[in-house]
C-alpha cells in the first residue's frame, strides 16, 4: 500500500517482529530503513536484547554511537542487562560515563521513577561484572532508593562472598522502614551460603515468616541446602531435603551431589544421584557430578559405565564457554574451539604455557 517508506510504520515492525521473538527479521525491516531516527535505534536494539542476543545489543549500539545518534533514557536502560549479562565492565563504565556527562538517572529530574529504574540497572551491571566498590557509589548517592535497590546491593555482596556487607544492608533496609520481600531473602540466604554463615542462615529461614511475612519458598530451601553443603553438613542437608515442606528440584540434589564429591561421600552420592536422574534424566550434569565422584574415589568401572550410559541415552555434556572483554570487543571461547581468528596464536601461546608448567612439574591429566 506505499507506506513501507514510513518510519513510524517501520519502527511499529520492528517492534512488532521483535516481540514475536523473530529479531533477524526486524532486522531486515531496520537495515533497508532510508532513514533511521532514535525510536528505530531503540527499537532493533531493544528487540535483541529481548531475544538474548547481548553480542548484538552491544554491537547495534557500538553502530548508532558510529551513526552519531545521541542514546538516551530508553537506550541505555536497554544496553546495560547486555552489559551486565556479559560481564563487559568496559561497556559499562562508558554508558556510565555517557551518564554522568548528559545527566541521565540524575534524581532531581521530572521522573523520579525512570531515575531509580536506571540506577538499579546501573548497580546491576557493576554487581554482576564484580566491581561492587562502583555499584555502592551509585548506590549511596542514590536519594531515592525501592526494594530492588536494596536488593541488587545485598545479592551483589553475596554472590561475591561479603556476607557481613550484605547482612549490614539487609539491616539498614529494615531501618529504613523498607518491607523485605522474596528476592531479598534469595540473596540474603545465598549471601550466607557463599560466605560460609550456616547459623545465621538457619536463623533467617526459621524467622522470615514470622518476623518478615515472607513465607519460605523452595528457592530459600535451596539456598540454605547449597548453605549446608558447603559447610560440609551433607547430612543436615540431606534432611532437610526429605522434610521441607515442597516437592524437592533437581538444584537441590545437585548441590549435595557436588558436595559428595568433595567430601567423598559415595553413598549418599548414589541416593542424591538417583533422585536427581528421576527428576531431571536429560540433565548431564547429574551424570558428570555423579562420574567425578567415582572418580575421586577410584572406582574408574563405574566411571565407564556411566559414560556408557550417557551414550546409550543420547545424554550429551555441554562444553565449557568462557569469555575475556578486551578493548577491541568480546572475545567468546568454547571448549575445543577453533573458530577464533586468532586460532593459531591462542593455541601457540596456550602450548608454550603449559610447557613452562610441566618444567615445574605439572602432569596435564590424558
Amino acid at each position: 500500500m506505499g507506506y513501507g517508506s514510513s518510519v513510524v510504520v517501520s519502527n511499529a515492525l520492528i517492534d512488532m517482529y521483535g516481540k514475536c521473538k523473530c529479531a533477524s527479521d526486524a532486522l531486515c525491516v531496520f537495515e533497508v530503513m532510508d532513514e533511521k531516527d532514535i525510536f528505530s535505534w531503540n527499537s532493533i536494539i531493544s528487540v535483541h536484547q529481548r531475544c538474548g542476543d547481548h553480542y548484538g545489543t552491544l554491537g547495534l549500539f557500538d553502530r548508532m554511537l558510529g551513526n552519531r545518534v545521541q542514546p538516551d533514557l530508553v537506550t541505555v536502560t536497554a544496553v546495560l542487562p547486555a552489559c551486565t549479562h556479559l560481564a563487559a565492565l568496559m561497556h559499562g563504565r562508558e554508558i556510565h560515563g555517557y551518564m554522568i556527562v548528559n545527566g541521565l538517572g540524575k534524581e532531581g529530574g521530572t521522573n523520579e521513577f525512570d531515575d531509580v529504574l536506571l540506577n538499579n540497572a546501573l548497580m546491576d551491571m557493576y554487581a554482576k561484572c564484580g566491581n561492587m566498590r562502583d555499584a555502592r557509589m551509585v548506590f549511596d548517592i542514590m536519594t531515592e532508593k525501592d526494594v530492588a535497590s536494596w536488593n541488587i546491593m545485598i545479592t551483589g555482596y553475596g554472590m561475591h562472598g561479603y556476607g557481613d556487607e550484605a547482612l549490614d544492608i539487609f539491616s539498614r533496609m529494615c531501618q529504613a522502614q523498607l518491607v523485605p520481600n522474596e528476592i531479598s531473602f534469595v540473596g540474603l540466604l545465598s549471601a550466607c551460603s557463599h560466605a560460609g554463615m550456616v547459623k545465621e542462615g538457619l536463623e533467617f529461614l526459621a524467622v522470615m515468616d514470622s518476623n518478615y511475612g515472607v513465607s519460605p519458598s523452595i528457592e530459600h530451601y535451596t539456598c540454605v541446602i547449597d548453605m549446608l553443603c558447603r559447610a560440609g553438613k551433607l547430612m543436615e542437608a540431606y534432611d532437610l531435603m526429605l522434610t521441607m515442606p515442597f516437592k524437592t528440584d533437581p538444584v537441590g540434589w545437585r548441590a549435595l551431589l557436588a558436595a559428595c564429591r568433595i567430601h567423598k561421600d559415595t553413598d549418599l552420592a548414589e541416593i542424591a544421584a538417583s533422585k536427581v536422574i528421576e527428576i531431571e534424566p536429560g540433565h548431564c550434569g547429574n551424570y558428570v557430578l555423579m562420574s567425578n565422584v567415582y572418580g575421586v574415589v577410584g572406582r574408574y568401572e563405574e566411571v565407564s559405565e556411566l559414560r556408557d550410559t550417557m551414550r546409550q541415552q543420547n545424554v550429551k555434556k555441554r562444553p565449557g564457554c568462557s569469555w575475556i572483554e578486551l578493548m577491541n570487543g568480546v572475545h567468546v571461547f568454547i571448549t575445543g574451539d577453533r573458530t577464533h581468528p586468532q586460532t593459531d596464536f591462542i593455541y601457540a601461546g596456550l602450548n608454550s604455557l603449559t610447557t613452562v608448567l610441566q618444567e615445574h612439574g605439572y602432569v596435564p591429566l590424558v
